[in-house]
């Protein structure tokens, strides 16, 4: 395993043990830029937006003023992953 992965697995690990949000906002403002948090929150929009399904994806991005190509990465992710997981994002999504 690379470093990186060695440093990606230990901040997942580290996430893991914040329970709440103020843990993860502490640990999101030491580790994220300003730049990194909006792109987060975009990529959390879209991902939103498209598993509800009720916007096309123009209206999304006009909506949440990001690219077509935006969407269509956060779409392509959507379609690869499995349906126990697809089931709890539906359900935990706000």
């Amino acid at each position: 395993m690379s470093s990186g992965e060695d440093g990606w697995r230990g901040f997942l690990e580290l996430c893991s043990k914040a329970k709440t949000p103020e843990m993860f906002q502490h640990l999101f403002d030491l580790f994220l830029t300003l730049e990194e948090k909006e792109i987060l929150g975009s990529r959390y929009s879209i991902i939103k937006a498209l598993a509800k399904g009720q916007m096309t994806q123009r209206t999304i991005a006009g909506t949440h003023k990001v690219s077509i190509a935006q969407i269509t990465r956060g779409s392509n992710a959507l379609k690869i992953i499995d349906a126990k997981f697809r089931k709890f994002l539906e359900a935990n999504i706000e």
